[in-house]
């Protein structure tokens, strides 16, 4: 088994299907067989293969696919590295996963060649479109290897893919992923949600996060699909390219939904008629949210999935779906909900817990961390995700939030999405974040950060309260910031953490 095989069945029946679209860039099945193959000729003749590594720095493009795949054909593990770090990051990312070589887009032309100077162990680094000194450009080095087919056997446990976790706590940890375990990941996501060769899908979401990867890329390369590539996200170019490429899904985060929903005037002008559904996950999803983009573009599926094991669970596409949750676990994904004190207890039907996974897609451990890998794997293959969530009687699983989300106030715990589901259901409340602050008496106390629908139209003490009449009073937020914009992280996600360091300075300045 080699995973940079993944689209050997569309290959062979649809040759000249095309398989990515980028700008101006329509690459068939046939013409990526091709290029991955130079890819991983021009590898083996560097030297290149078992025991070596190689890290692609590319921001949402299609050669990010032929140097992934290409990389594993030749027999080396492979790194898809953020493109949303800062280059401490990406240098520690090089130098803990022993990176040999190094592809990057023009994106990152400077950091690679930084990287190039200041890496001891990366001896190749390849730049596209951009010559750098002490790199080499990419495209005339592909140009010159060889189109044979070229693929190293490997077997199904052995390791593919170090991908780095975002840091949020800490440096970046190394998560160890076999072949095995990605290819069971793009199958399954295709198998569940029964994608089929007719299927397009719009990637603008970065392709290195396992959100485009397996829901989005791979999927659609095993199953003879389509997939249209964005280099970033544009809310406006995302409906443009719907509406031209009659793309089919998409997958991505709230935020990116959000901004697509102001195009009003594109929106009204614009066929997208052929979109079927989309997937929303990587954070939680407003009810307002689903529903109003449900009504204007197409059904949202809300999903849940982390690095360390893929996709875990989805509302079905077909079935009952049930707003605020995450949905059903995914075919050969067990799920336990346990103590966070105590793992070995479950937690009784309906009541918080953190959510331990176990599924063929699970990483193998931590790039040199063992005891990092000892604290998150269970003896019996259970990995900790450190996330907090109930279950209903059905199994749909309900996403509080993370175990370091938790607000201590006065020895109870409250996790922001208790406080924020409340506000959420003020009629002139279009988003909302609730971070811990500092209190002299209670240690925390939650403080809501909210955007409104209409400017103006409400005030900080009526939203105190709202909560009051709607929520539990021991989880009211003792202070309300009312924002013109949420601040977002590179991944369009809500930053907490900035949102926490302006508390803080409120809180400083009484």
């Amino acid at each position: 088994m080699n995973f940079g095989t993944i689209f050997d069945v569309p290959l062979r029946v649809w040759p000249e299907k095309e398989a990515l679209i980028y700008g101006p860039h329509r690459i068939t099945y046939a013409t990526l067989e091709e290029r991955t193959n130079r890819v991983a000729n021009g590898l083996a003749a560097l030297g290149i293969g078992e025991g070596h590594h190689v890290a692609v720095l590319v921001k949402n493009d299609h050669r990010f696919v032929e140097c992934i795949l290409g990389a594993l054909r030749a027999g080396a593990t492979a790194t898809p590295a953020t493109t949303r770090a800062h280059f401490t990051t990406l240098a520690h990312i090089m130098q803990d996963s022993h990176a040999a070589v190094l592809f990057a887009s023009a994106d990152f032309a400077a950091e690679a060649e930084r990287l190039a100077r200041e890496v001891p162990g990366l001896k190749h680094v390849f730049v596209m479109d951009e010559a750098r000194p002490g790199t080499s450009l990419y495209d005339p080095w592909l140009a010159r290897q060889s189109t044979a087919r070229l693929v190293v056997p490997r077997e199904g446990q052995e390791l593919a893919f170090i991908s780095y976790t975002s840091g949020s706590t800490g440096k970046p940890k190394g998560v160890l992923l076999t072949h095995a375990a990605i290819e069971w990941m793009s199958r399954n996501v295709r198998r569940a949600m029964l994608y089929g060769p007719d299927e397009r899908c719009l990637l603008a979401v970065p392709m290195f996060h396992a959100n485009g990867m397996f829901a989005g890329l791979f999927s659609m390369l095993e199953c003879g699909g389509s997939t249209v590539i964005l280099h970033d996200v544009d809310p406006a170019e995302m409906i443009r390219a719907i509406g031209r490429e009659k793309c089919t899904y998409t997958t991505g985060v709230p935020a990116m939904y959000k901004m697509m929903l102001r195009e009003d005037e594109l929106l009204a002008k614009t066929d997208i008629s052929s979109l079927r559904f989309v997937i929303c996950g990587s954070s939680e999803v407003p009810e307002d949210l689903l529903k109003e983009f449900t009504e204007r573009a197409a059904e949202m599926l809300e999903a849940y999935g982390l690095t360390e094991c893929g996709f875990v669970c989805n509302n079905p596409r077909w079935g009952i779906k049930k707003q605020g949750t995450t949905g059903l676990p995914y075919p050969g994904v067990e799920l336990r909900i346990v103590d966070p004190s105590d793992p070995t207890k479950d937690v009784p039907v309906g009541e918080l817990g953190e959510l331990l996974v176990r599924a063929p897609g699970n990483l193998i451990g931590y790039h040199n961390l063992p005891a990092v890998t000892a604290e998150r794997i269970l003896a019996d293959g259970w990995f900790r995700t450190r996330d907090i969530v109930r279950a209903d009687e059905q199994g749909y699983i309900e996403v509080i939030g993370r175990i370091d989300d938790r607000i201590s106030c006065a020895g109870e715990s409250i996790y922001p999405k208790e406080v924020e589901n409340v506000l959420m259901e003020h009629p002139n409340v279009a988003d909302v974040a609730v971070v811990p602050m500092a209190d002299e008496v209670k240690g925390e106390v939650p403080v809501a950060f909210v955007l409104e629908k209409k400017a103006g139209g409400t005030t900080a003490e009526e939203l105190k309260s709202f909560f009051f009449e709607h929520g539990a009073p021991y989880m009211h937020p003792r202070r309300v910031y009312i924002l013109p914009e949420m601040p977002l992280t590179g991944a369009k996600k809500v930053d907490r953490k900035a949102l926490a360091a302006m508390a803080e300075e409120l809180r400083a300045k009484g």
